[in-house]
């Protein structure tokens, strides 16, 4: 096992800056996930810590040890990649084999027994003597991730491994990988555009920005446990990206601000509470207001009867074991979604009281920065950007 200590590090394509600022220590045995849209450069972050491109400046250690110009054959990683890129005239166990016997490090009794080994955590001790064309994609990939296994590296790197696999395999092969990082303990850093692989996988999520945002604030939008970031997002960007639907916004402007509550009003001049501490700005102040899907009840019953406001229905997703029910409120440009167990009895056109419970709204002023949430003692632990 062995940490990984970024600082201060930056990577350009000619003029194109695609990392930015990037501060990030990953423990010895963390699972960490790389997560964002497409051209964040998650991908290329990666691949600054395998050795296969050069950073432009800044510092990366490996176990203590600075790497910035060590080739990828000596920094104690294994990377697994998108494609699976095995051999296709080599049985399984050649292709497991295959680094270690170019390395003639091993005896030929240690590279069995290391492959050997590897097949049975991955349970495919019974495809060893196969060609790869004679497996499925999902064995294929198991196959991918036991070469890397073989190696013992003291970090292992997945580069979307997943995104060749269909969902049932997608899923079977998360929870395999999951058990794989619980078994070996090892430090892994993982990339995908998926959160709920994000979500189920990590210890710890680094969310990274795209474009403008980029740029501003540096790559990295946030670090942390993924409920963290699902819970105490920072901005407007890590509270739109984590989460399926992503959280309800709201434009609306400060009417009232008291230490333990900001009052808002909505286009239609509905009223909202929201238990944040929005001190720092003042009434009239443009702000937005969140709320996740799951937050937003129908009628007033004691949870929720904080806050009311009325709305349309304009589409309804029934999934089985919920529905989710797409709604306007006057005046407001995005949708506003809510979460239903089961089978929800709401049809398009019905008009819908919805409760939003204080405690679960967030706040974002003008620069889409979150105002601290004040929910007992977990607002002890919310870090306040503004």
């Amino acid at each position: 096992m062995a940490d990984i200590r970024m600082r201060n590090v930056y990577k350009s394509f000619k003029d194109v800056r695609v990392i930015e600022r990037v501060d990030l220590d990953i423990e010895e045995g963390e699972f960490a996930v790389f997560v964002g849209p497409s051209g964040c450069g998650k991908s290329t972050l990666l691949r600054l810590v395998a050795g296969l491109e050069d950073i432009t400046s800044g510092d990366l250690m490996i176990g203590g040890k600075k790497v910035n110009t060590l080739p990828p054959s000596q920094r104690g990683v294994a990377m697994v990649f998108q494609s699976y890129a095995l051999y296709p005239h080599m049985t399984i166990f050649d292709n497991m084999a295959f680094g270690l016997k170019l390395a003639k490090q091993q005896s030929n009794d240690e590279i069995n027994e290391r492959v050997r080994w590897a097949a049975k955590i991955l349970q495919i001790e019974h495809l060893l003597e196969r060609l790869p064309k004679e497996l499925s994609g999902g064995q294929r990939q198991r196959v991918a991730i036991g070469r890397a296994i073989v190696r013992k590296p003291g970090v292992f790197l997945f580069d979307e491994p997943l995104s060749n696999l269909d969902a049932a395999l997608r899923v079977q092969t998360r929870i395999e990988i999951s058990k794989l990082h619980h078994d070996l303990g090892a430090s892994m850093i993982y990339v995908t555009h998926d959160q709920v692989e994000a979500m189920t996988l990590a210890n710890k999520i680094v969310l990274l920005n795209a474009g403008k945002a980029m740029l501003e604030d540096g790559s990295i939008a946030q670090i942390g446990p993924p409920l963290e970031l699902y819970h105490h997002p920072v901005n407007l960007f890590v509270a739109g990206f984590i989460g399926s639907p992503k959280m309800n916004f709201l434009s609306c402007r400060l009417a009232k601000i008291e230490p333990t509550y900001a009052t808002v009003t909505l286009p239609d001049g509905s009223t909202i509470r929201a238990e944040v501490d929005a001190t720092s700005a003042k009434p009239g102040d443009a702000v937005t207001l969140g709320i996740r899907p799951e937050h937003v009840t129908l009628g007033t019953s004691t949870d929720n009867a904080d806050n009311t406001i009325r709305a349309e229905v304009s589409y309804l997703e029934h999934l089985g074991e919920s529905t989710f029910i797409y709604t306007q409120v006057q005046g407001v440009e995005n949708p506003v979604i809510l979460r239903q167990e089961g089978d929800a009895r709401a049809k398009m056109g019905d008009r819908l009281t919805l409760g939003l419970a204080a405690h679960h709204c967030h706040l974002f002023n003008e620069k889409g920065r979150a105002f601290k949430r004040l929910i007992g003692a977990a607002a002890e632990t919310q870090p306040i950007i503004q």
